[in-house]
């Protein structure tokens, strides 16, 4: 697989040391692999650790040796002991380099007591931050069903009937019976004053005359996510103002996107048109973030950000405004970084 292959070329830099993958969304972007475990290189080797109840799934990996551990020994080829059994069988070296990311304090300290731990989280992160073709094709997939759902979502939207959790519902649905796993994060339908929460979770609150609804939703297809949030307005004139402020500031945001930009001039950008308008402490969270294996990765799309876009990430443009007890408009887009104009993989029209 390549992925392994740009994985070893920055291992094998590393002679004196092996190396550990953990957390599920590494395993899947290296090996296709969803389950639990550990990936280790040593001496010029992959091998895939797992539990013995993974052990029917972890058959269908490939370019890896394939090595199972249980507290007891059930099986001849098992390793009998915990994860730290089998990577101690595996790793022959006094130094190992481990993603932190992806380690929590029990097993940094297990792991910290027998070796040297050296982070190299930030060599993963950038190895995931590009994408490859069929990494594009996959999340442009997951788009045109996020579409679907979308538009679903809104022809079901009834006043005095529909509710929040109802709508979520038939989203979730539609998402699945188009062909995704499931959905990239739970699916935020929010009515009137509640669409003020930038992350509310859908409640039984049904639909009113001159309501805001905002749908923040994604698929998850063959392991990679998608992203995108409309807001409609009904009848409220100041609600009409904030949402041409909002799509101002999206617009001019994502036209500065492209291959060389400092993401934070994106946020910049954003943030300047909505502060000249007077809404400035009311835009409450980044202008957007990375999205592939996982909803939110790299790049940060913020203020502070001092990462460099770079052709084939994918990212989010997603301003907002919320005004409590009243209403919130948020628009969002995913898009592909090119060294042009960036491709925006729109789900629905943004109409007032």
């Amino acid at each position: 697989m390549n992925r392994l292959r740009k994985l070893k070329a920055i291992l094998e830099d590393k002679k004196d040391s092996c190396a550990i993958i953990l957390g599920s969304p590494n395993l899947f972007y290296f090996l296709e692999y969803s389950g639990a475990g550990a990936l280790v290189y040593c001496d010029s080797r992959f091998t895939l650790l797992v539990p013995a109840l993974e052990m029917y799934r972890a058959e269908n990996v490939k370019d890896v040796d394939i090595v199972i551990y249980y507290p007891s020994k059930i099986l001849e080829n098992v390793i009998e002991g915990n994860i730290f059994k089998a990577i101690e069988k595996i790793i022959n070296k006094n130094s190992i380099m481990v993603d932190v990311n992806w380690v929590d304090a029990s097993t940094y300290r297990a792991l910290s007591e027998k070796y040297r731990v050296m982070d190299f989280s930030n060599e993963i992160t950038r190895l995931r931050e590009v994408k490859d073709d069929d990494e594009i094709e996959r999340i442009r997939k997951a788009g045109e069903i996020t579409a679907v759902a979308m538009k679903i979502g809104m022809e079901k939207l009834s006043e005095g009937t529909s509710n929040e959790k109802q709508v979520a519902g038939i989203i979730d649905m539609t998402m699945k019976s188009m062909g995704a796993e499931d959905y990239a994060f739970p699916s935020i339908v929010a009515f009137g004053e509640n669409s003020a929460y930038p992350h509310h979770i859908p409640t039984d609150r049904v639909l009113r005359n001159n309501d805001i609804v905002l749908f923040d939703i994604g698929a998850k297809y063959n392991g990679y996510c998608f992203d995108s949030t409309r807001t409609f307005v009904f009848k409220n004139s100041e609600a009409k103002k904030v949402y041409e402020i909002v799509l101002e500031a999206q617009m001019e945001a994502i036209d500065i996107v492209r291959d060389g930009i400092v993401a934070s001039e994106v946020d910049v950008i954003a943030r300047r048109v909505i502060e000249k308008a007077g809404y400035g402490k009311y835009f409450i969270h980044s202008t957007g973030h990375g999205v592939g294996v996982e909803i939110h990765e790299s790049p940060a799309i913020s203020m502070n950000s001092k990462q460099i876009l770079k052709e084939n990430m994918i990212i989010t443009v997603e301003p907002g405004i919320y005004l409590k007890g009243r209403f919130g408009i948020r628009i969002e887009d995913t898009l592909i970084v090119t060294k042009g104009k960036p491709i925006v993989l729109e789900t629905a029209y943004k109409l007032l």
